[in-house]
């Protein structure tokens, strides 16, 4: 029979997500203040580890979250109106936080739960009331960190380990059907080692118990065998060995015994003295790297046998939160690995006796770093298991009509998808709202599944309320293809003093159709508006009710959605080009095929790395990969010499003509990056052409300026930009200091590389310019920069800021793209109290679209400006570079401070904006037509791993928006490069 193992640890849980860099620190900060001038500030912090549960463990002693859903002790005020779950009171716990158990056998149910230092019993019926009274089932120990209750043939079977000065303790209880002890407990091992988990496998002929013991990160997993006749229990077997020194398992019960899934540590390491000098990094990368492990399969039969080990995944790049579970007569597995940069949910089948039936693969497209929640084993009779995992960069959850739960902290999604033995996993998927109170409460519910999670509790009718809704305990029950069948709070009369609310939630199971929790009180609670805390009374006891969970209509808002349904922008897969130190700038191009190049440059800072080896002149690294829907192509490392403060920009040129004799076809096509390199303290802009694979085919120096100047500080270039000018060269401007003062220069090359037009000053003004962008619209090229130019300075007039003070806005010059010669004058193209900075530009028929960020000049903007944190602006150009309107004002959600903006226009215009609601970074999708006056509608795309600090440097390939590469940390704080594909409308 299947029953529910209900279990609550008080050990710590294990972090999820990438073990590369986890404890490092963050490295070395990104440049701040004048060094960067107008941008975003961008001071890096490593990113935060997620928490969630897991089924094994290598760290001493072990973790494993138990399924326990916490109500917060402050809570807003409650709705009113929807009526209560039905509930019965089945026990009176000695303390709020004691832990019941609860087992299902056919219609019936067994309590087990410690009350006045003995174990004791209750049956309850189908209907969740009980059937006769308490039953003592002996002594109970003051200490029971771990327990586990089973239904078997012959009754039920519990177990627990218990701690009494210094010592530990498994014991084994046999219970008839009425829950009556069969024999005392037995004792089964006593040790003075640590023992910190245990679970127990029916089997036909009883049990198998099993624990783990830590042993300096690893862990030694040990049986008992209890066998249950009828009317007797025999003693149960010694202890004996199952695994040993393994980072993490997880055993599910079979017909012949059980099956153990291991994660195996690496093989072990050469003796030091065989081993070559390693820096201090590499030490460290390879202590995290010894956190993963290989996956193996063993059997135990009911006799105890137990089976050489099976290998499933030999790669040593499983962490240890492995899974397992019986779906259509094979084992399914299922773990987090760490075979490629981004953590992922690998997926593997073996057939009873060790056939691998599916090798190890991936379970879903790529979406960034990935964390495995549960794996939910079918309903007695078969069916589909339920696949539960979190997409780190993903939107998080909340009120998807209002818009507005999302930046109240609503929680994250938890993705569903059902699977079956050939380890696909299904196109129907959900999204179930987790409000960060440990993994929500899974289990199979006939053909479909049912959940208990801790979410917004709000009323259909209050779509566009203002104030948070209280977060509860909620039940949500789904149907075979994941729909929503009914979902309302856990609420019931015996919780009246809280609004219904219980304290603590815990213990989901299904039968046939019908699904129940249990709930208890604090102890000697009050009433409190909004929400259940802790009142306290000296002796209280907390009553424990079975609340029913059922199917019928219900006026609260569901936390839980089919995903597959939600219309586009979405992210189709998002993944990591590289890893590794933090990035300062991303810049990409499109390629024939639906393929991409991107180049990434890293932050470093002068004088504060330590990693170069002596003698050598290292900067900051220039990388290059190129992407398509094939996969990716060799990571190409450019040049080690390059400045942060360069940035990098990449353009592309069409495939050469054929051969003038009509052989060889087309010659594929070449791209070019520009990029500042830092030799000997001195800066250049440099320019290197690559083939469609990324690998460097010519590199020149275009600049040569004298860097140094006598008593002052060194010249510098920075912020480069490239266009091919669609006569077979390129045009580069960059900003250069020179002449004193930042000043955007231009210069045009041919294609191989050589310049065809001298270094042309575009700019002449008394401040600095910065962050210059370049297009080419037929003849002409197009600049677009940030300047610091006091007001008056140019065309275009108005107010800089307060009393004419430079506060940096956005301009724009047209040249003659075979000249470089201005054309006309330089334009402001809006002036405002706000600092302009980051702009971004993309050719549209008829025209440009100019996008940029403004940010308020000082604490906050004066007279209704720009919020603190900053906005978005975008403007429409004509053919002459007039405006055609305002710009558009676009604010972050909920007036999240905006960070940068990426722009691609073909018939319309798609960006993503970054932007920084609390302490990291969403992407949000947003499109912009021809002639939009409004401000337009924005869509979460992803939630970033990195803080909010980071400029993530969003850039599209191409003029659909399709293609969209960004900066960001992974959740140990390494620095990725991610490419995300986008479903548009």
């Amino acid at each position: 029979m299947v029953a529910a193992m209900l279990v609550r640890s008080a050990l710590p849980w294990v972090r999820r997500g990438s073990w590369r860099d986890a404890g490092r620190p963050s490295g070395a900060g990104r440049p701040s203040g004048a060094a960067l001038r107008y941008r975003a500030p961008a001071l890096l912090g490593a990113a935060l580890a997620l928490m969630l549960g897991c089924s094994g463990a290598a760290q001493a002693p072990p973790a494993r979250a138990a399924r326990v859903v916490k109500t917060p002790p402050a809570q807003p005020k409650a709705p009113e109106g929807p009526p209560l779950l039905p509930a019965h009171v089945i026990a009176e716990l000695d303390d709020e936080d004691a832990t019941p158990y609860l087992a299902r056998r056919g219609d019936e149910a067994l309590l087990l739960y410690a009350a006045g230092g003995r174990w004791r019993t209750r049956v309850l019926g189908a209907d969740g009331a009980p059937r006769g009274e308490v039953i003592e089932a002996g002594p109970a120990a003051a200490d029971v960190p771990v327990a586990a209750l089973r239904a078997t043939p012959q009754g039920y079977i519990a177990a627990w380990i218990e701690q009494a000065e210094g010592s530990r303790a498994v014991r084994v209880l046999s219970l008839d059907p009425a829950g009556k002890p069969v024999a005392p407990a037995s004792l089964v091992a006593q040790t003075a080692e640590e023992i910190t988990w245990l679970d127990v496998l029916p089997n036909a002929a009883g049990a198998l118990v099993l624990w783990e013991m830590p042993r300096d990160g690893r862990v030694d997993v040990v049986m008992t065998v209890v066998a249950q006749g009828k009317g007797a229990a025999s003693k149960p077997t010694a202890p004996a060995s199952v695994a040993r020194e393994v980072l993490g398992w997880h055993a599910v019960a079979t017909e012949r015994g059980a099956a153990v899934a291991l994660v195996l540590p690496p093989a072990a390491q050469p003796p030091r003295a065989e081993r070559k000098p390693a820096r201090k990094a590499d030490a460290e990368d390879a202590a995290e790297a010894g956190k993963l492990g290989s996956i193996a399969l063993l059997e135990i039969d009911a006799a105890g046998k137990v089976s050489a080990p099976v290998a499933v995944s030999p790669e040593p790049t499983a962490q240890v939160d492995l899974e397992i579970a019986v779906v259509g007569g094979r084992y399914l597995l299922t773990w987090t690995d760490e075979r490629d940069i981004d953590s992922a949910v690998y997926l593997a089948a073996v057939e009873p006796g060790g056939k691998v039936a599916v090798t190890p693969r991936q379970a879903t497209p790529p979406s960034g770093e990935q964390a495995l929640v549960s794996l939910v084993a079918p309903a007695e009779g078969g069916g589909r298991a339920l696949l539960a995992w979190e997409d780190l960069l993903r939107a998080r959850g909340g009120d998807r009509e209002g818009g507005g739960a999302e930046a109240r902290g609503a929680g994250r999604f938890i993705h569903l998808a059902s699977v079956g033995p050939d380890g696909a996993l299904s196109a129907e998927r959900a999204a179930l709202v987790f409000s960060a109170s440990g993994p929500p409460d899974l289990a199979a519910d006939g053909d479909g599944f049912a959940a208990v999670t801790l979410a917004p509790a709000a009323l259909k009718a209050d779509r566009g309320g203002t104030a948070a809704p209280p977060v509860w305990p909620t039940f949500v029950r789904f149907g075979p293809d994941l729909s929503v069948r009914a979902a309302e709070p856990v609420r019931a009369a015996p919780f009246a003093a809280t609004d219904g609310v219980p304290y603590l939630v815990r213990g989901l199971s299904c039968h046939k159709g019908a699904c129940a929790t249990l709930a208890s009180a604090a102890a000697g609670a009050g009433a409190q508006p909004g929400g259940a805390g802790r009142a306290g009374a000296a002796g209280a006891r907390a009553p424990l009710a079975l609340v029913s969970l059922p199917v019928r209509e219900s006026a609260w808002r569901a936390p839980a959605f089919r995903e597959d349904r939600d219309p586009p922008p979405r992210a189709t897969a998002v993944r990591a080009l590289a890893e590794g130190d933090h990035i300062a700038r991303v810049a990409a191009a499109e390629l024939d095929g639906g393929a991409a190049l991107s180049a990434w440059v890293t932050y470093f800072v002068e004088g504060a790395s330590d990693g170069a080896p002596r003698g050598q002149d290292l900067s900051a690294t220039l990388a290059v990969r190129a992407a398509s829907p094939g996969g990716l192509g060799k990571l190409n490392v450019l040049s080690q010499k390059a400045s942060s403060l360069g940035g990098v920009a990449i353009a592309a040129a069409p495939p050469l003509p054929a051969d003038p004799k009509g052989k060889g076809g087309a010659a594929p096509g070449e791209s070019v990056l520009a990029w500042v390199a830092r030799e000997r303290g001195e800066t250049q802009v440099y320019v290197t052409k690559v083939d469609a694979t990324g690998a460097k085919i010519a590199q020149k120096k275009l600049t040569t300026a004298a860097r140094k100047k006598p008593g002052g500080a060194p010249s510098e270039a920075s912020d480069v930009a490239i266009a091919y000018d669609g006569a077979g060269g390129f045009i580069v401007a960059w900003v250069d200091t020179r002449d004193g003062n930042a000043e955007v220069y231009a210069a045009r090359i041919d294609r191989a590389l050589n310049r065809t037009a001298p270094d042309r000053r575009i700019t002449n003004a008394p401040l600095d310019a910065a962050e210059v962008q370049i297009a080419v619209r037929g003849q002409e090229a197009w600049l677009v920069w940030s300047d610091a130019r006091p007001a008056g300075d140019a065309a275009g007039g108005g107010a800089g800021g307060p009393s004419g003070e430079a506060s940096g806005d956005v301009f724009l010059a047209r040249l003659d793209a075979k000249t470089l010669q201005r054309i006309g004058d330089e334009a402001r193209l809006h002036a405002s109290p706000e600092h302009s900075r980051s702009p971004v530009l993309a050719p549209l028929e008829g025209g440009v679209v100019v996008g940029w960020v403004d940010e308020p000049a000082g604490e906050s903007a004066p007279g209704g400006g720009a919020p603190a944190g900053g906005i978005a602006r975008f403007v429409r150009l004509d053919n002459s570079g007039a405006a055609q309107g305002a710009p558009i004002a676009v604010a972050g959600p909920d007036g999240a401070a905006v960070s940068s903006v990426a722009l691609a226009c073909d018939k319309v215009c798609r960006g993503v904006l970054a932007s920084a609601p609390g302490d990291s970074v969403v992407l949000n999708a947003l499109t912009l037509s021809p002639g939009d006056a409004a401000a337009p509608s924005l869509k979460p795309l992803a939630w970033l791993t990195g803080s909010a600090s980071q400029d993530v440097s969003p850039a599209f390939a191409g003029r659909s928006g399709a293609s969209l590469f960004f900066a960001d940390d992974s959740v140990s704080g390494s620095g990725r490069v991610r490419w995300m594909t986008i479903a548009w409308p």
